[in-house]
């Protein structure tokens, strides 16, 4: 799946009229597209994402959106040191973050020690680019717009990063 912002309109965002920058215009894009995705948690370019968790019960992804027919897979590692799936986890997208539960009828993930590390993978993100909504596509261009104009990381990317804070901002999830 393509990102949200394509070459051209990073292209137009920079007035960049050559080819001679393409590649290093591509990589403003995936930064941008980083920097958005570990902000706010949405991911933008639809993909299988992992993510560590330690504990008995549910667990809450970062990850965002994700699919209704999504099917989460984990795993975990048992005392042999042998690669042991979790069967039967339980998709819970009724609001943000979605949660990935136990198995149905059980409470608890299978293991005897609450600081055990598992994994959760589910397909997550945004399948079609146009459904990307417009507020994280304006900051990734400002963040490439500062990627330009600033390559040391000074006062224009600061300044930059603030405003695609605020632009991310109602998207990001909020924990307490």
């Amino acid at each position: 799946m393509p990102l949200p912002i394509t070459l051209d309109e990073a292209k137009a965002q920079l007035r960049a009229d050559d080819d001679e920058q393409d590649e290093e215009i591509l990589d403003f894009i995936q930064d941008a597209a980083d920097w958005v995705e570990g902000f706010t948690g949405h991911i933008l370019e639809a993909r299988d994402v992992t993510e560590q968790f330690r504990g008995f019960g549910p667990v809450a992804l970062r990850a965002w959106p994700i699919a209704p027919d999504a099917v989460p897979a984990g795993a975990y590692m048992n005392d042999a040191g042998a690669t042991v799936a979790l069967v039967g986890a339980r998709l819970d997208l009724s609001r943000r973050p979605a949660r990935v539960m136990p198995p149905c009828g059980a409470s608890f993930w299978p293991f005897r020690n609450a600081d055990q590390l598992f994994t959760i993978t589910v397909r997550a993100g945004y399948e079609n680019p146009d459904d990307v909504p417009r507020q994280l596509c304006r900051a990734m261009l400002v963040l490439i717009s500062a990627y330009d104009a600033d390559r040391e990381g000074g006062s224009i990317f600061a300044d930059a990063e603030k405003t695609a804070q605020r632009l991310c901002h109602r998207f990001k999830r909020h924990t307490l």
